[in-house]
């Protein structure tokens, strides 16, 4: 990445636009320096902000940068535009902050204006890519092949940072190496093996809890020994031998055993069988016997009323004349009745079906009428329901939102105005102190003898001291009192920018809502809403139960209409069948009438009268005589039956049948028993057979797999922590070593180097692998990189960068780097150290293209000679290239 233009509108210490044209540097190397706070880290802060929307050291966000010197008109932004093997990229990125508007609220107090976070990215085709923030933000980082934590590190070092590379852990390193150098490829490895042996361990716990889960199913209750099934129990992993044959001896028993029950349970069904057919023998010869004395009292009790039933069945003789034509005249009356009743049902159906008629179309224009008026407002009513049930939960958090947006409102504009006053006294005191400056110079100044700063031998009004001093402690003083303040608006500032936010989304979604329904979210209450959802809710039921009502009745109306018409025409037949059939039965009365010869009507109603009289004693006579020939016949048949036989006892043979019911059945549920047992243990015993075998197997693949997980993964015990991934890294890690001694070398004229940590010194507790040492080489000791003084560090550090650049730039990594930028340390080095360490800087820029430092050392200012001076003042800084 080498940058081509840096531009940066109120951003840090930079009130206005200001733009840093890059490609002006022809030397490769230089300088950015000017006062304490001016603004010189600012440039590092604001690439790293535009590339990665944070700052350099990673102690401020973009949304804290915003100038507090910028006019409220100008918008802050960073646009910063690079080259990336060749082709040219253009980022512009601004963050969301709240900025005081232009006009204010209606009650005077101050009104603010959130801007959004917003970001763009120019491909070297001239597109923009399309995406999200997030989106975009990856790309970037896709772009460059690092992260923010590892541009810092290697790329961009920032001011107190610049020993984390060499100082990191062995971890940290690894982090690093693993994006640059692509080494994801042996993680997946080690991975996949911890995983695989992960799953074969868990299979192998499972296939002891299966064989655990088959010896608890098995019935030990005929077990000879049961401590030794106890003892194997309670084993991790019982004996395959030992288990598979105590299972295999209790398989055999039952068998036996159930043998041995089947056989006698055969036995004692034989002559349970004897015993019954003996006892149903002898049961019902006793029936019979019972059945036989039983027909003969009852033929005598029929013999009892023989006289009163001849004398009863010489009476109804007379009668049986007029039975004939009783009944069809009976006949004909009930037809007769049949047609005057059908007749009034049919006049009452035809009045129906009349008054009907109004009554159907009646239901039917109500249906109709009630479905269109639904059908038009029952969309909008559901909307409405579903718009209220909504808003509802909105009230609290509405009203939560708003009370904690007016409290950060009313401390932001307080703090504010203190940010304002602390600055102002500030720059007071700032310029109090610079105009104390001239008169401390002009104290020393000797007539004849050149000044300082002019070069005038004479000095004829020489500045003087005034009686009140202020001095660097008072200006440090106001300057962290302002700082301080800026801080904590920043803070304020930035949770009311996140609360407002909050705020204003879930109001406008609540007043659109609100609007949708025809309501004023902030004049109507939730107690308003809510008698508003209740009432259209009823509306809504009322209107479907009105419905389906109506509809009900209107096609209940269809159906009794149907079916009453049905019923008129079934009428209308019947009534029409019946007058004809009564026209026959009549004449066939009359027919019976002379047949019997009946002289009047009286002499058949006389003998009509006599027949109803008497058919029940009739029936009587007729039963009796039937019931002597039965009685008669069964008698006969029964002592047939029991000729030669005896009454038989039967009660001791029922005694003995119910004991061996009772020894069956137990004997039966035995044998049910241990045949449930035996298949139970059969099954055990194949499961078990098969589990103890893939047992077998699963062990033999976790010892080999185990043994390569904790082999890649560096969890051997006893030795390092070095896992596959590192063991690659180490490569290139001593490949990046090798590089930085060539220059370490040279800067500290050999008297010491960096090495990567022999295996054998590495620490078992933790990661390690690419750990870091120091080998003296004028006292032949190694040393912790830790122990380095601050120059040393430095150096040492600087060469680490320098030696991962060229590394990277030597290998098949997806990183790309042609420039640096090193923030301060250069104080720390004696001059023949800051002599070497320039000329190994000048090195690499003429090898790699641009190489940027920030120092105060002065002694830099005439060994570099491109430098960006960066001047402050009291509204805001600028920047500018000096030879």
């Amino acid at each position: 990445m080498r940058p081509l233009k840096l531009t940066m509108s109120a951003f840090g210490s930079y009130a206005g636009v200001e733009t840093i044209e890059f490609t002006q540097v022809q030397g490769g190397l230089f300088l950015i320096t000017g006062d304490t706070g001016a603004g010189k880290t600012t440039v590092f802060d604001a690439i790293t902000y535009a590339l990665y929307d944070r700052t350099s050291g990673g102690r401020r966000d973009g949304n804290m940068m915003r100038s507090q010197y910028a006019d409220e008109e100008v918008d802050t932004f960073v646009e910063y535009t690079f080259l990336y093997r060749g082709d040219r990229y253009v980022i512009r990125r601004n963050p969301e902050y709240m900025r005081i508007g232009k006009r204010k609220n209606a009650d005077g107090s101050i009104r603010f204006v959130k801007e959004t976070a917003k970001v763009s990215l120019i491909l070297p085709n001239g597109s923009e890519f399309q995406g999200k923030k997030k989106e975009i933000d990856q790309k970037i980082e896709e772009i460059i092949g690092l992260d923010a934590g590892q541009f810092t590190q290697i790329a961009m070092i920032a001011q107190g940072d610049f020993v984390k590379l060499l100082h990191a852990e062995s971890k940290e390193r690894k982090k690093i190496f693993s994006k640059i150098f692509q080494t994801q490829l042996y993680r997946q490895v080690q991975d996949e093996l911890k995983e695989q042996a992960r799953a074969v361990s868990m299979e192998l716990k499972e296939n002891e809890q299966n064989i655990h889960r088959e010896m608890s199913r098995v019935n030990t209750e005929s077990l000879e020994d049961q401590e030794e099934w106890d003892a194997l129990l309670n084993l991790e992993m019982p004996s395959k031998e030992m288990v598979l044959r105590i299972v295999d001896s209790l398989i055999q028993s039952g068998k036996a055993e159930y043998d041995s029950l089947d056989m006698i349970e055969k036995k004692m069904q034989k002559e349970l069988e004897e015993i019954s057919a003996a006892i149903e023998r002898k049961e019902s010869i006793n029936k019979i016997f019972c059945l036989l004395e039983k027909a003969e009292q009852d033929l005598k009790d029929l013999d009892g009323k023989k006289a009163w039933m001849e004398q009863t069945k010489n009476q109804a003789i007379k009668g049986e004349r007029a039975e004939r034509a009783s009944d069809i005249e009976g006949q004909a009356l009930r037809t007769r009745a049949e047609i005057r009743r059908l007749e009034k049902e049919y006049d009452e159906l035809c009045q129906w079906m009349s008054n009907h008629k109004e009554d159907e179309l009646h239901w039917k224009n109500q249906l109709e009428e009630a479905e269109k008026e639904f059908e038009k407002g029952e969309p909008e009513l559901q909307k409405l329901i579903r718009s209220l049930a909504e808003i509802l939960p909105k009230y609290q958090t509405v009203s939560r939102l708003q009370k904690d947006c007016e409290n950060y409102a009313d401390r932001l504009g307080k703090s504010i105005s203190l940010c304002s006053k602390l600055s102002e006294q500030y720059e007071e005191t700032y310029r109090a102190f610079f105009s104390e400056q001239a008169g401390i110079l002009a104290k020393d100044l000797i007539e004849g003898v050149p000044c300082p700063v002019c070069g005038s031998i004479h000095h004829p009004k020489k500045a003087s001291i005034s009686m009140n001093v202020v001095g660097q402690k008072q200006v440090e003083g106001a300057k962290k009192r302002r700082d301080d303040a800026e801080k904590d608006r920043l803070a304020i500032q930035e949770k009311f920018q996140e609360v407002r936010a909050n705020f204003e989304t879930e109001k406008t979604t609540v007043d659109h809502l609100a609007k949708e329904c025809g309501i004023d979210f902030e004049k109507q209450s939730e107690s308003d809403v809510r008698v508003l959802l209740s009432r259209y809710e009823r509306e809504l039921k009322d209107k479907k139960k009105q419905i389906e009502g109506l509809r009900r009745s209107y096609q209940t109306s269809v159906e009794e209409k149907q079916r009453q018409a049905g019923r008129l025409e079934t009428i209308k037949n019947q009534k029409k069948s019946a007058s004809e059939r009564f026209k026959q039965e009549h004449e066939l009365f009359k027919e019976e009438i002379a047949k019997q010869k009946f002289t009047s009507q009286e002499e058949y109603k006389e003998a009509k009268q006599w027949i109803e009289r008497w058919q029940d004693k009739k029936e009587a006579v007729e039963k009796y005589e039937t019931s002597i020939v039965e009685a008669r016949s069964r008698i006969d048949t029964l002592k047939l039956q029991v000729s030669g036989e005896k009454r038989e006892d039967v009660e001791s043979d029922k005694e003995k049948q119910t004991g061996l019911k009772d020894q069956i059945r137990d004997t039966n549920n035995r044998r049910m028993k241990l045949h449930s047992m035996n298949q139970n243990h059969e099954t055990i015993y194949e499961c078990l057979k098969q589990y103890f075998s893939e047992g077998e197997t699963l062990a033999g693949k976790y010892e080999i797999l185990d043994h390569l997980n904790r082999t890649a993964n560096g969890t051997l015990s006893g030795s390092a922590k070095l896992d596959f991934e590192t063991y690659i890294q180490r490569k290139y890690f001593k490949q990046i070593i090798d590089a930085a001694n060539r220059r370490l070398a040279k800067m500290t004229s050999d008297s010491f180097i960096l090495q990567c940590r022999e295996l054998k010194d590495l620490s078992s507790q933790g990661q390690a692998g690419l750990d870091l040492d120091v080998y003296d080489l004028v006292t032949d000791s190694v040393r912790d990189v830790k122990s380095l003084s601050g120059g040393e560090s430095f150096m040492a550090a600087l060469s680490m960068a320098l030696g991962l650049s060229d590394i990277i730039q030597n290998t098949a990594g997806a990183v790309s780097l042609e420039t640096m930028f090193v923030d301060e340390g250069f104080g720390s080095l004696d001059d023949l150290s800051r002599e070497r360490a320039i000329r190994i800087l000048r090195e690499l820029a003429g090898e790699k293209g641009l190489v940027g430092i920030i120092s105060h050392v002065n002694e830099l200012k005439e060994q570099i000679d491109w430098k960006l001076v960066v001047s402050k003042s009291g509204h805001g800084s600028h920047a500018r290239w000096v030879l």
